[in-house]
């Protein structure tokens, strides 16, 4: 049976390093994502099982992201982890989440919050 999907949409290349490690740690496979362009050419064509995702990324921020996950159908089941130093903006998106944790975050909070939103049917292997 295959592993679900996580993407990890983070700029900084040593905390999206970290939190891919620790997403693994919890049976997903991961895909680093560093810029919200790319973000959203990747989720065109892919469907995550999770989504960790940074708001301030360049080109398109975490906040569009975040919109354009939850207006398409095909993302419907996504789970989206937002993480943030930015505890103001991320409780105005609360609503729109599935959880959030504010930077820093932590490689076994990381592991534990990801392994809380592994899908269902990949528990009973």
């Amino acid at each position: 049976m295959s592993l679900p999907l996580a993407f990890v949409i983070e700029d900084d290349e040593l905390i999206a390093k970290i939190f891919s490690a620790a997403i693994e740690e919890a049976q997903y496979e991961t895909v680093i994502i560093r810029n919200g362009i790319e973000a959203l050419e990747v989720l065109s064509s892919r469907i995550p099982d999770l989504v960790v995702l940074d708001l301030h990324l360049p080109g398109i921020s975490g906040i569009n992201i975040l919109r354009e996950i939850r207006n398409d159908n095909r993302l419907k089941n996504t789970r989206v982890l937002i993480v943030s130093a930015d505890a103001t903006q991320t409780e105005y998106l609360r609503v729109q989440s599935d959880q959030i944790l504010v930077k820093p975050v932590g490689f076994y909070m990381m592991r534990e919050a990801a392994a809380r939103f592994r899908p269902q049917e990949q528990l009973t292997e």
